[in-house]
């Protein structure tokens, strides 16, 4: 055989398709080293989340404030003269041990508060939706002023909120609270609350109007569009009592112990 047959033989053999799919198949292995690359971009992913997972984690129990609610800032229009009123509390602290500040008012239009009342307690969650808690309360009105020692739990699951309070003044003179609100859904952003109070006192207390036993009770039903969390308005209906030896002492001043409003007013919660 002839050198140029010899090389026309190796050209005819490397054009052949058959080493055409052996250079090609090169590529093909070569290409499942970067196969490889999904899974190093796959662990890649899980590494970047966990430490956003853990900063979030930790802003979280660096965050101060837990909750705040101005459950009612509203105004209230009534036989005898209109009114105005605000339930505002909120929540400071970490998942167990918390500070619960709390602030209620109410008084006549263009008028300086008639009831002013704080109160700064210690918060425990002990398990669940409840908090046990203690700590003080101080009505800067009426008059005489009063600071009151307290003790109270407090349930609240987002939708049903329940506190039960006992008082001992610093003139020592016992007292007791029962309030409580629900938070029904209706159609779209309506929501509807009823909410009740109950108070009562150990004794007499002629300097501040109260008799012994059951002093004063409220009910409501407010209906709220919550346009979103922290602008809710609502429209209402109110109705309050002074009851027992309490209501007997308000009549013998000449007040009405019974109150019908019809209330107008914007909840917020943040």
């Amino acid at each position: 055989m002839s050198r140029r047959t010899l090389a026309a033989l190796v050209l005819l053999a490397a054009a052949t398709p058959a080493g055409a799919q052996r250079l090609r198949y090169v590529p093909v292995s070569g290409d499942e080293e970067p196969s490889a690359a999904p899974r190093l971009a796959y662990r890649q992913v899980e590494g970047d989340e966990a430490p956003i997972a853990g900063g979030a984690e930790k802003a979280r129990r660096r965050k101060l404030l837990q909750w705040g609610l101005l459950d009612r800032a509203e105004y209230s229009a009534q036989r005898g003269g209109d009114s105005y009123a605000w339930d505002f509390s909120a929540l400071l602290g970490g998942e167990r041990d918390r500070l619960w500040l709390g602030s209620v008012g109410e008084g006549g239009t263009w008028h300086s508060p008639e009831y002013l009342e704080f109160a700064a307690l210690y918060s425990r969650h002990v398990g669940g939706s409840w908090d046990l808690n203690a700590g003080l309360r101080y009505d800067m009105r009426p008059r005489p002023d009063r600071a009151y020692a307290t003790l109270g739990a407090q349930y609240d699951d987002g939708k049903a909120w329940l506190g039960a309070f006992a008082y001992l003044s610093d003139e020592g003179e016992p007292s007791a609270r029962l309030a409580a609100y629900y938070n029904l859904k209706l159609i779209g952003a309506l929501v509807l609350q009823p909410s009740f109070e109950l108070d009562a006192s150990g004794e007499d207390v002629p300097a501040l109007g109260l008799g012994r036993g059951f002093t004063y009770g409220e009910a409501g039903l407010r209906l709220r569009y919550e346009i979103r969390e922290a602008f809710a308005p609502y429209v209402g209906l109110s109705w309050s009592r002074d009851l027992g030896r309490t209501g007997r002492l308000t009549r013998a001043e000449g007040d009405d112990p019974e109150t019908r409003s019809l209330l107008l007013g914007i909840r917020s919660a943040f």
